[in-house]
């Protein structure tokens, strides 16, 4: 991107200085000598010189476009792909906006820096270069008409910042409210078939139309602040060349200049239009991208919620079942978790835990139960490094999370409340990036009872599924992420509600497969579900800051469900 932009700075430089070298190698002559003193010799080479200026001003221009349009691809990708990926590595839970609202702010936010650097720094670079030049030869031709000529310009030019401060807060706006409404385009979309079963498509335009409103006021008021720019300078500056004119007449009229030095200057100033023209355009794109830019930058900020474990490249996964990985990892570590004195709070709510301790060894099948609210999905996003503890310790498998995130996070598996399957091959779904060969994924799917389902879809492992898993059922799409958990051969497996969106049949299959792997692995669920806590070695509840042992007698665990419920 920086040798693009160098390149293409280089081109509008020298391309300007070609423009603007025309009038006096070119024009004065062709007034002065061929004109003046009737030297038709010259009218050739003179013709001749100036066409092949042109031409060469036309190649400038086109390499030019080509380096900035280059520049400008490989900014708004670049920062786009980095932006997404620091976004991706903050701790769940942390974003600073909706999924919706930061697609469309990457999007747009970026759409503007790109839309700066192709259509306007260009123009900047040259009509700048232009403008300098232009007023270097007049100085050359008349200091004192050149001077007065600068004088009058600058009311123009305050001008334009003044209307550019106005231009950079309306862009503020116009960019924030489409992040608003990206968001809210999200919401539809991602809820159709709720939005569709309640009739709530009104609702959901009606929701829409406030921000869409907005955004609209907001882009009205930057595109009328950003057309003023061009004609309130054409007509400063028309004022300006009126008083030059009339300044040049009298001078000739009194002998100081020439004929052709009057030509000159009056070609030199009509070049100058177009600097007049492009110059507060290119403002107007460098005030609404540094808006974006400002934008962006609060993105680029780590914060609080910026994920200290160790960045690492997707690791090859141990097949399903073995104790070691492929590429001689080390062997998979006991499977346990203690707490300690732990302490624990909902992030920025109310206390969930306190004093708790524990001491987990598996394998096992553990339940955790509670009333809703009481702070069981914190617990697991804890146990994930994703939610730091008030106070206490906590161990996996023998680790200090705290003190090894990254390490400790790779002997752990988790499968959230819903499905979180992606768009795309089921192969995809099941490594999301990790090197894993089709016996290892076969192995996995075998395990959950879906190798046959998978076999038979029309490109086994590289069917293309819709959005969240379009195209399986509940129990596949369940089991599907439980495969996926199971690939990296892990010590310890969280799941939280595995069982609660599926019908008998199915929540029959997920418990039989979470019954099977806690033969060899710590199995903790979440879950109010009578079918999976009745197979549990263990039943934990959290309730009232409490973590506690339930009774496995069918009496003790139908009152304990039956108080969550």
């Amino acid at each position: 991107m920086t040798r693009a932009i160098a390149l293409g700075s280089a081109a509008a430089l020298i391309g300007a200085t070609v423009r603007v070298a025309v009038v006096p190698v070119v024009v004065t002559p062709l007034f002065d000598d061929v004109l003046a003193r009737q030297d038709l010799t010259r009218l050739v080479p003179l013709l001749l010189l100036g066409g092949a200026l042109a031409l060469l001003g036309a190649a400038l221009l086109w390499a030019q476009d080509t380096a900035f349009g280059r520049a400008a691809a490989a900014a708004s990708a670049g920062w786009r792909a980095a932006l997404s990926a620091r976004l991706v590595r903050r701790v769940p839970g942390t974003l600073p906006g909706s999924s919706g609202g930061l697609s469309a702010r990457l999007l747009a936010d970026l759409r503007e820096v790109e839309t700066f650097v192709l259509f306007g720094l260009g123009g900047a670079v040259a009509e700048s270069a232009t403008l300098v030049a232009v007023i270097a030869v007049l100085m050359w031709t008349d200091p004192v008409a050149t001077a007065t000529l600068v004088a009058l310009a600058l009311p123009a030019v305050l001008m334009l910042r003044v209307i550019g401060r106005r231009i950079e807060a309306a862009s503020d706006l116009h960019l924030a409210g489409l992040e608003r409404v990206g968001a809210r385009l999200q919401e539809a979309f991602r809820h159709h078939e709720t939005v569709r079963t309640y009739d709530a498509d009104a609702f959901m335009a009606e929701r829409l139309e406030r921000d869409n409103r907005a955004t609209e006021r907001a882009m009205a008021r930057r595109t009328t602040f950003a057309a003023l720019q061009v004609p309130v300078s054409q007509v400063l500056v028309f004022g300006a060349i009126a008083a030059l004119v009339t300044l040049l007449a009298q001078r000739a009229a009194a002998g100081v200049i020439t004929t052709g030095q009057v030509v000159t200057f009056v070609t030199l100033v009509a070049l100058l239009a177009t600097p007049s023209q492009l110059l507060p355009k290119s403002v107007a794109l460098a005030q609404q991208a540094r808006a974006a830019w400002r934008r962006l930058a609060t993105l680029d900020a780590a914060g609080p919620g910026q994920d200290d474990a160790p960045d690492q490249a997707p690791a090859a996964a141990p097949a399903a079942g073995a104790t070691a990985g492929s590429d001689g990892a080390a062997t998979r570590p006991a499977p346990s978790l203690r707490l300690t004195n732990v302490r624990l709070r909902v992030p920025g709510g109310p206390e969930v835990l306190r004093g708790g301790s524990l001491d987990l060894p598996g394998p096992a099948l553990v339940a955790l139960v509670g009333p809703s609210g009481a702070g069981k999905t914190t617990l697991l996003r804890t146990l994930l490094g994703f939610v730091p503890i008030d106070e206490g310790d906590v161990d996996v498998c023998g680790a200090s999370l705290a003190a090894d995130t990254g390490r400790v996070r790779r002997w752990v598996a988790a499968v959230a409340q819903g499905t979180d399957l992606l768009s795309g091959r089921v192969r995809d779904n099941l490594t999301l990036g990790r090197g894993v060969d089709d016996a290892a994924l076969w192995t996995a799917l075998e395990q959950v009872g879906m190798a046959d389902t998978v076999a038979g879809l029309p490109g086994g492992l590289d069917t293309d599924l819709g959005e969240d898993g379009g195209g399986l059922s509940g129990g596949q799409r369940q089991r599907l992420a439980i495969a996926r958990a199971l690939l990296g051969d892990p010590a310890v497996v969280l799941l939280d509600e595995p069982t609660s969106a599926l019908d008998a049949v199915a929540e029959r299959e997920v418990v039989a497969v979470l019954r099977r792997q806690a033969e060899r692995r710590l199995v903790l669920a979440v879950s109010h579900r009578p079918a999976l806590v009745a197979v549990a070695d263990l039943v934990l509840r959290l309730d009232d800051l409490r973590l506690s042992p339930v009774e496995t007698t069918h009496e003790a665990l139908s009152q304990a469900l039956a108080a969550d419920a």
